[in-house]
């Protein structure tokens, strides 16, 4: 074996071993630029952030729609 075919070898056992160390890993694990989600996706359900997320979104839908409160 030469040098060049020992060096694709190895590259080619890295590219293999760094594959199946990502095969367990979820979408949103990778950057957006990769491919994962993107950032305005929200948590996880079962997450505290998620909990955060539900209270807010829960302040906002009970806030007054208009600009302005009508008095009567």
């Amino acid at each position: 074996m030469d040098f060049s075919t020992t060096l694709k070898s190895a590259f080619l056992c890295l590219a293999c071993v760094m594959l199946s160390s990502c095969s367990g890993g979820y979408v949103a694990d990778m950057p957006h630029w990769m491919g994962g989600l993107p950032p305005d996706v929200p948590p996880q359900p079962g997450t505290p952030e998620y909990d955060a997320w539900m209270a807010k979104r829960a302040q906002e839908a009970a806030r007054p729609k208009t600009g302005q409160q009508q008095l009567k």
